[in-house]
């Protein structure tokens, strides 16, 4: 049923609550308003890749962003410049005890102000090391890592490759298995809340900022750090000081596979003899859409919406820091040479993704369109 072009003003609140609702009871990370001259299209981010929902006259585009600027105390006068505000969401949207806040992120465009809404729920779909989908090889190196008392253990991709899910799988398991760590995590934002672990929100642009966080909680008897993301020369330093000091650090970098990883820290101007004694671990992984069990992939069904993918699990690489790696950190060594070692002792993300396509959980068109190759 087409929108008309004017809606009363309880009419626009309706229309944003209705679809916020649709998306949170799809799972969606992610909602776009992109306005166009005609049209103002709706989209959800479902399982990493974005989807067409709706298509709204153009005429409401600026009363529609205006709502969720009202929602999450943005300026709702201010159309010429990027604004980003949150707010929690009503109980109305709340499934099955579940919480979740809401970030809106507007910017101007020659058609009007873009808006995209982030979901953010308190628990995630993926809780657990084994749900992640990796394998159990793996798994087991990562844990082998968090049991130790220091050390640096990284998670790296690129964005939306379920990094920060992993981490909060490996906090869950430390808080679990291994009672009595001091678990503090620094996060931009806050994605899940987990129990036991003492979760700080930082502003990247404001005064709690990584660096100056960091510099404070490594005075305050803190064992195991959860860091979101290494995004810079000093946040890297800062890092790898605390792992050398008697901390267990985890942390995310945006790199393509563990070698790449390497070399950026030390291109970040890491000592090559400091890297080498922090890291433990360094895992690198994908989010592939597996097939729905429904319909079997044909796209038939009203569980995965005619699409054939429900769902996502990861595919994975790690390096393990041994003396070979680390001789060659030492030696700077190049990171096709790093990546060529480091393929020869183990899977690769393409050999793993292998894996998934012959357990029937994923197909080739999948991982292509993710890897780039099968």
């Amino acid at each position: 049923m087409p929108t008309p072009n004017n809606l009363p003003a309880d009419g626009v609140v309706n229309l944003v609550n209705e679809l916020l609702g649709k998306a949170i009871s799809r799972r969606a990370s992610d909602v776009h308003f992109e306005p166009g001259n005609h049209e103002m299209k709706v989209r959800y981010r479902l399982d990493g890749v974005l989807n067409d929902v709706d298509s709204l006259p153009a005429a409401l585009a600026e009363n529609m962003v205006a709502r969720l600027k009202v929602l999450s105390g943005l300026l709702t006068y201010r159309t010429d410049v990027p604004q980003e505000g949150s707010f929690p969401a009503d109980s109305q949207w709340e499934k099955d005890g579940r919480s979740l806040d809401i970030r809106v992120a507007t910017f101007p465009t020659i058609w009007g102000e873009r808006a995209v809404v982030r979901l953010l729920y308190s628990v995630g779909t993926v809780n657990e090391l084994d749900g992640l989908g990796l394998p159990v090889d793996l798994v087991t190196d990562l844990r082998r890592a968090v049991e130790k008392p220091h050390g640096l253990l990284l998670v790296t991709g690129p964005a939306g490759s379920g990094k920060s899910t992993t981490l909060y799988a490996l906090a869950r398991y430390i808080l679990a298995k291994i009672p009595g760590r001091s678990v503090v995590s620094l996060e931009d934002p806050v994605e899940q809340r987990i129990e036991g672990m003492t979760q700080i929100q930082v502003s990247p642009y404001g005064e709690l900022n990584y660096i100056r966080a960091m510099r404070s909680l490594l005075r305050q008897d803190v064992q195991v750090l959860l860091v979101g993301e290494i995004r810079d020369a000093e946040t890297a330093h800062i890092v790898v000081e605390a792992s050398l000091t008697g901390h267990l650090v985890m942390s995310t970098l945006h790199s393509g596979d563990p070698a790449e990883a390497i070399v950026r820290l030390l291109e970040m101007g890491i000592a090559p003899y400091q890297l080498a004694g922090a890291i433990s671990v360094v895992c690198s992984q994908r989010l592939l859409r597996t097939v729905c069990k429904s319909c079997g992939g044909k796209g038939e069904c009203e569980d995965c919406s005619g699409i054939g993918y429900l769902g996502r699990t990861a595919c994975g690489q790690i390096a393990v820091m041994d003396e070979t790696l680390r001789q060659a950190v030492l030696a700077r060594r190049p990171v096709g040479e790093l990546r060529r070692m480091l393929n020869e002792r183990g899977s690769d993300l393409a050999t793993d993704a292998k894996r998934l396509i012959e357990q029937g959980r994923t197909t080739i068109d999948e991982v292509m369109r993710v890897l780039g190759a099968a």
